[in-house]
């Protein structure tokens, strides 16, 4: 049940009444107590650390103080429940591949070195990382401003991480033959990944918006450049066969695509209040993660399959 309060004040010849504030409440009749579950708020109820953006009107939780009323938020309908839940579902799907791949592998005695389990394993804990944090930071976020702050940090960690493993990775079987191009580029990968992540750390809260689209930018373009060198040395057509390029292009391209939906805003800029529960631009860039994730693995599956085929340099 969904309980509406409203605040008004009446003079002699007019009435205001400010935007309602709905809370999940079904058996908070004691007004000593806290609500069990937690309030959810339009955008002029939230407070200011809450805000990231002016398109998104009402489902906002509103600051819990508590981290039993925030976990409740999983089983609330608001703002973040498909943030949320995409990334948990991403986490555990990637942790349900990384398991039915090792069991296919042991099942059909497939032959894998020290290198392969070391791109397969990167990446995919690389992922279950990255989706893990993002959950939780978007389950907590509203609990109060300190805890906002703490998780928000760790979600760009997350992606640090994310863009380290599957740089690492691609550059594992890009350069198989090219111990000291691939070392380079793995230092490369992992320096980016270090500065991104002091960056984040040294960014005030009101700039973290500036500098987690900056982060997602340049991490991006560093993991990307082992995949493009090696199309300019093997060509576009055995950069497919050998490397899975075009897997990995498509990563890319959809990475791109939810980036720039997060940053432009869109569709919720379009028409205010439309998209506050279902099909906003961060919603739509989480989807797109996890849709890039499952194409890195599937490029991934597709270099290993090559370097199988074809032993040696």
């Amino acid at each position: 049940m969904v309980k509406v309060a409203t605040r008004s004040s009446t003079s002699t010849s007019t009435t205001t009444t400010e935007p309602p504030i709905a809370s999940f409440s079904p058996i908070s009749r004691n007004a000593n107590k806290d609500p069990y579950w937690p309030t959810i708020a339009n955008i002029h109820h939230i407070p200011e650390w809450l805000k990231d953006q002016d398109y998104i009107v009402e489902g906002h939780p509103m600051p819990t103080h508590s981290y039993r009323r925030s976990f409740r938020l999983l089983r609330c309908l608001h703002t973040e429940t498909i943030n949320i839940w995409t990334h948990l579902v991403g986490s555990a799907a990637l942790v349900m591949t990384g398991i039915a791949l090792y069991d296919y592998a042991i099942s059909n005695s497939l032959p894998s070195d020290l290198g392969d389990k070391f791109a397969f394993g990167i990446s995919i804990i690389a992922g279950i990382a990255c989706f893990g944090i993002s959950a939780v930071f978007h389950t907590f976020r509203s609990h109060s401003r300190e805890v906002h702050v703490f998780w928000r940090k760790w979600d760009v960690y997350g992606i640090c991480l994310l863009s380290l493993g599957g740089g690492a990775a691609a550059t594992y079987y890009g350069f198989a033959c090219d111990p000291t191009m691939q070392m380079s580029y793995w230092a490369l990968h992992a320096s980016a990944a270090v500065a991104a992540a002091v960056i984040v750390f040294d960014t005030s809260d009101d700039e973290s918006t500036i500098s987690r689209e900056g982060v997602f930018g340049y991490l991006g373009l560093v993991a990307l450049l082992p995949v493009l060198h090696s199309i300019g040395k093997l060509g576009w057509d055995r950069a497919c066969i050998e490397l899975g390029a075009h897997w990995y292009l498509s990563e890319a391209l959809v990475m791109c695509l939810g980036a720039s939906l997060f940053a432009s805003k869109l569709p919720e800029r379009l028409s205010p209040g439309t998209f506050d529960i279902w099909g906003h631009s961060h919603q739509l860039h989480h989807i797109c993660a996890v849709m890039a994730s499952a194409f890195h693995v599937v490029g991934l599956a597709a270099s290993y399959r090559y370097r199988q085929e074809h032993p040696g340099c």
